[in-house]
């Protein structure tokens, strides 16, 4: 194989990786930092360090992993290096669209009434998240809406599988505490 068609394979296969997974990194920085143009700038940074070092990637089955430490690592030394105190997280319950920050749409079959309880529940749980430790909150975010396995989250945040089984435990016995303590979803 000449080395030109070497390099367009390994282009062909960086790229369809990068758009499989573009968005996933973006949000999960965006989690992260809570800053819409900075995430777009560490997203784009993740990739760019991606590229440089993927032709020594032995296994391209792992590249999620790898990629969101990649922009994991990124991020927190970021966010060191412009001395920002803990991480914060957007909520998980909306998106951004054109940088405005909306609400997801709701079901149109719900009333008025449903959609306002909807809401309440959504923003205790925003706050509890607010006010949850910051590994708690990433391993939630990672499980719960990441849907990455232990074994992918401990490579991830550089912890063990036993790890992160007994982060996830704590991080949803927290998250059930303060729901009964704020009353929710009776």
């Amino acid at each position: 194989m000449s080395i030109n068609k070497e390099r367009n394979n390994v282009e062909e296969t960086f790229e369809k990786l990068v758009m499989d997974n573009y968005r996933r990194v973006f949000n999960y920085i965006n989690t992260l930092v809570n800053d819409y143009e900075l995430s777009e700038d560490l997203t784009q940074d993740t990739f760019l360090r991606a590229y440089r070092s993927f032709k020594g990637l032995r296994r391209k089955e792992s590249f999620h992993v790898w990629i969101m430490r990649i922009a994991r690592n990124l991020s927190i030394n970021r966010m060191k290096m412009e001395n920002l105190k803990r991480i914060r997280f957007v909520s998980l319950f909306t998106k951004r669209y054109n940088r405005e920050l909306i609400d997801s749409v709701s079901d149109p079959v719900l009333s008025l009434e449903e959609r306002a309880k909807e809401d309440e529940e959504k923003n205790i749980v925003k706050k509890i998240l607010y006010e949850m430790q910051p590994r708690m909150r990433e391993v939630l975010i990672l499980k719960e809406w990441e849907e990455l396995s232990y074994a992918e989250i401990g490579k991830v945040m550089k912890i063990s599988k036993k790890a992160v089984k007994s982060l996830i435990h704590r991080a949803r016995e927290a998250m059930k505490k303060r729901l009964e303590r704020e009353d929710a979803f009776k």
